[in-house]
């Protein structure tokens, strides 16, 4: 049985599908094959390309960011044994439409990585330069939890 982890941001397109991509990579690398993970976005948009500049970003560090954007829906929450949030308004978003039985797998990005407090700013549409700090600093998160993944 697999242990699912579900990464949220609003739109898809820039945190949740980048971190998704650096944790199935770290997880495949780490040769542990029992976690599945995934990502959604709060906001309902349609089906869309992933941020062009965090596409960019994430070849210069080394993984494929593909696939299209994917919304919340109530029955993909109930499958995830954890969401990772990015910012406490998805946490809000989220408890809107998951049942609260199981508000407690919501986690804050910054919490469960670094054991902080605070929110992972949104790349989108700013400079390079904060695609670069966002990127480094959620593949950093995304090796902390795979770290806590192996010494479970």
């Amino acid at each position: 049985m697999s242990y699912k982890i579900c990464f949220v941001c609003t739109g898809n397109a820039c945190r949740s599908p980048f971190a998704e991509c650096v944790t199935k990579k770290l997880l495949a690398d780490a040769g542990i094959g029992d976690i599945e993970v995934f990502s959604l976005g709060t906001l309902d948009w349609g089906e869309n390309p992933r941020d062009a500049a965090m596409v960019d970003v994430a070849k210069e560090f080394g993984y494929e960011l593909t696939g299209t954007t994917t919304a919340m829906t109530r029955e993909k929450l109930m499958a995830a044994d954890a969401v990772v949030v990015f910012d406490e308004r998805h946490r809000d978003a989220i408890t809107r439409v998951l049942d609260y039985s199981h508000w407690n797998r919501i986690v804050l990005f910054n919490k469960i990585a670094f054991d902080e407090d605070g929110n992972v700013e949104d790349p989108h549409y700013q400079t390079a330069a904060v695609y670069l700090r966002v990127a480094q600093h959620i593949e950093n998160g995304c090796k902390r939890l795979i770290e806590k993944c192996m010494s479970r």
